[in-house]
């Protein structure tokens, strides 16, 4: 069984992480696509193809219902579920999906702990957080993909294009513990403010970042 992690979150939500070892047919079997679906498929690489299909079924799987809550995107391309009152956020990295729904607005990221976020840090780190890099090439190195995620997790959240990571966005109070821990993260874009919950787990080689908007 692929599902991999499944944890809640606060208030009222869940997110879970999904290990893409099945084929389309074991999706195509479970979900039963609609005619729309199908043709949006045909236009997707196999791999894309297979990500999209593993987050429609791990969110209908969270929501626990015996019919599927059909998923779509508003017109920024955010995804959204069909009447529903959650929020939902979805995300892939090699081989693992990650969802997360919540009935406040919520982000998830999850990305596969590589070096070369290094090299482009400081495209999305402002001075602040630059200031706060531990001692360390692994621990900077998670801490840069904390960053990284959180502030994927915000864009995801807030929901519209034309967003600075660098100059929109800051991650601040990071834990000590780069493996599982909190921050706290914040987006200014002209008039509009808002300050989020961070949590972060490392799970295998994935750090995996989630916001909640407060």
């Amino acid at each position: 069984m692929p599902l991999h992690y499944i944890q809640s979150v606060k208030p009222s939500g869940l997110f879970a992480v999904w290990d893409n070892k099945e084929p389309y047919s074991f999706f195509e079997e479970k979900l039963r696509l609609n005619t729309d679906e199908l043709d949006l498929l045909k236009d997707f690489s196999e791999r894309k193809r297979i990500e999209w299909l593993s987050s429609r079924y791990l969110l209908h799987i969270m929501t626990g219902s015996k019919s599927r809550t059909l998923c779509t995107k508003n017109e920024h391309g955010k995804p959204v579920m069909i009447n529903s009152e959650y929020h939902i956020s979805l995300s892939h990295s090699v081989d693992r999906t990650a969802v997360i729904a919540s009935k406040s607005s919520v982000g998830i990221d999850i990305q596969k702990v590589v070096s070369k976020i290094g090299r482009i840090a400081r495209k999305f780190c402002n001075d602040q957080e630059i200031e706060h890099i531990p001692e360390g090439d692994n621990q900077a190195l998670l801490y840069y993909h904390i960053i990284w995620g959180a502030k994927e997790c915000i864009y995801k959240s807030y929901g519209k294009r034309k967003v600075d990571f660098k100059g929109h966005m800051t991650i601040s109070d990071v834990s000590k513990n780069l493996t599982s821990g909190i921050a706290k993260g914040q987006i200014e874009i002209g008039e509009f403010q808002a300050t989020y919950d961070i949590e972060f787990h490392l799970m295998d080689d994935y750090m995996i970042v989630t916001s909640i908007e407060v």
